[in-house]
């Protein structure tokens, strides 16, 4: 009888934690199609850091750059390095980060003076004015010596102009 109990109540507990867990984002999956596609050519590296993999050093990293209080939601990041990879590579790359265009909402880097000077930009984020908070950030930048493409999962407060 107690193991029949114990089984119950371990079979309920599994199956509250299943209907907890967070459904991916489209925009995660893509990304993940990405990296599944890419991983493995040449001239492409991939790497994917979440809570206890990295993530704390990369966003001690990107502090500087994107400002602590940005980075603090940011719960998964996917970097993809393609400064190696052939022009073919490069220019199918590019085409993976314009498809973002369809699920999120793109941003004009051209304002931006630093990132102006780039070969190469398109940003895109899904907006929630209500919570005043972006998630699936992506952001994709090319210049004469780095072509990179970042994606950032998680709810990330910022001030949304509306």
């Amino acid at each position: 009888m107690m193991k029949k109990m114990v089984l119950l109540v371990a079979l309920c507990l599994a199956t509250m934690v299943a209907g907890y867990a967070q459904e991916l984002s489209k925009a995660e999956i893509k990304i993940k199609e990405i990296v599944k596609k890419y991983e493995n050519v040449k001239g492409v590296e991939c790497v994917t850091v979440t809570k206890g993999k990295g993530l704390g050093l990369v966003k001690m990293m990107l502090n500087s750059e994107m400002g602590k209080d940005f980075m603090k939601g940011v719960t998964c990041i996917t970097i993809i390095n393609y400064t190696d990879a052939s022009q073919e590579t490069c220019l199918a790359l590019r085409k993976e980060v314009e498809s973002f265009g369809a699920i999120l909402e793109e941003f004009d880097m051209s304002k931006d003076k630093d990132l102006a000077e780039n070969e190469y930009n398109r940003s895109y984020a899904s907006i929630s004015a209500e919570t005043k908070s972006i998630s699936d950030f992506v952001i994709a930048m090319e210049d004469a010596e780095t072509k990179m493409m970042m994606h950032m999962a998680g709810k990330i407060k910022v001030d949304v102009e509306e």
